[in-house]
């Protein structure tokens, strides 16, 4: 009688198989993780498409033909300690829901909920995207999220945002992931601000708006990072430099005229200085020029707009304003427009 041998796997043949298949997961996983970045950054670009269609529709209905809406943070002095409701929040105060999570401040936790109608029914921009019923219920306000939202990152070189709230999705603590492009000037008095002066869409009427193919209008605040800090360093670290959708130098943008894009950051200022004193003739101003290859901020030649003041009869409306000094005397301050609120 012949008996039967056993076949197995050695060892060896074992771990061959393991690695072999190892190798294929690591081949896989990358493709996989890069398919699942590309459907969150379309779900992104419907998102701004729908809030860029909604604001043209805001634009026709807006008795100044404003395209970007004017929430009641945008307009109001506040505290010293509420610097960051101002140099960060209110940028994203257009629309949205009210946050789930507080909004963390070097002077503490802050809730944008109901205070200064941060609630979802005072943002203006929302009942042209969403009906009464929708809105009363905040929590399907869903085409402010960007699916890859993570926050604005931890880095010494973000000045749009307190540190301490780095890292928590907007959506969860201001209640929008998109943050409108509000480009201007904010003359101080004293421990606040006193005034808003825009120089890019904010506060101009559509109308008015030069190149709307190309002027932002919202997008993704990564972006407003990658562009370089107010203080002119125009080289962001790659944590800075790398948006919600893992591109280097590359977020979702919405344009003045509805469109949105997948858009290139560069350097803030790519206008030569004696081009822009020259041939453009903006003197010292060139500085306020704020644009790249396919995307600008400023509405050159278009004058700037004067959208806030506490007193509209302070001197920081009677023209020339002093604190500007020559400067006064050119773009964006000559023949401003007057959209004071």
């Amino acid at each position: 009688m012949r008996l039967r041998r056993c076949t197995a796997f050695t060892l060896v043949e074992l771990l061959v198989v393991i690695a072999i298949v190892a190798l294929l997961m690591a081949m896989v996983l990358p493709s996989m993780g890069r398919a699942r970045e590309q459907a969150r950054r379309t779900v992104c670009l419907a998102n701004l498409h729908t809030l860029g269609q909604a604001s043209q529709a805001y634009a026709a209905e807006e008795p100044i033909e404003l395209l970007i809406p004017i929430h009641a943070a945008m307009v109001s002095p506040l505290p010293a300690d509420d610097y960051w409701l101002r140099r960060c929040a209110m940028w994203f105060s257009y629309g949205g829901r009210s946050a789930s999570e507080p909004f963390l401040t070097p002077a503490g936790p802050r809730r944008l909920d109901s205070s200064l109608g941060w609630a979802a029914g005072g943002r203006p921009i929302n009942r042209y995207v969403y009906s009464k019923g929708v809105m009363e219920d905040d929590k399907a306000l869903r085409a402010f999220l960007c699916p890859s939202d993570r926050g604005y990152p931890e880095s010494e070189q973000i000045d749009d945002a307190p540190i301490e709230n780095a890292g928590r999705r907007c959506y969860d603590t201001i209640g929008n992931s998109y943050r409108a492009s509000l480009f201007g000037i904010f003359p101080p008095q004293g421990e606040t601000y006193e005034g808003a002066f825009a120089i890019g869409p904010w506060g101009h009427r559509l109308s008015t708006i030069p190149d709307v193919a190309r002027t932002i209008a919202f997008g993704e605040p990564t972006f407003f990072n990658m562009i370089g800090m107010d203080n002119g360093v125009v080289n962001p670290d790659p944590v800075v430099a790398t948006g919600w959708h893992r591109q280097r130098m590359v977020d979702n943008m919405v344009f003045c005229d509805g469109s949105a894009r997948f858009t290139r950051a560069e350097a803030r200022r790519t206008v030569d200085e004696s081009v822009a004193q020259d041939s453009m003739g903006v003197g010292a101003n060139w500085v306020y020029l704020s644009r790249g290859p396919n995307w600008r901020f400023d509405l050159w030649p278009v004058a700037g707009a004067r959208i806030w003041a506490a007193d509209p009869e302070s001197e920081l409306w009677n023209p020339p304003y002093e604190a500007y000094g020559d400067r006064a005397g050119f773009w964006p301050f000559l023949g401003a427009q007057n959209n004071l609120r």
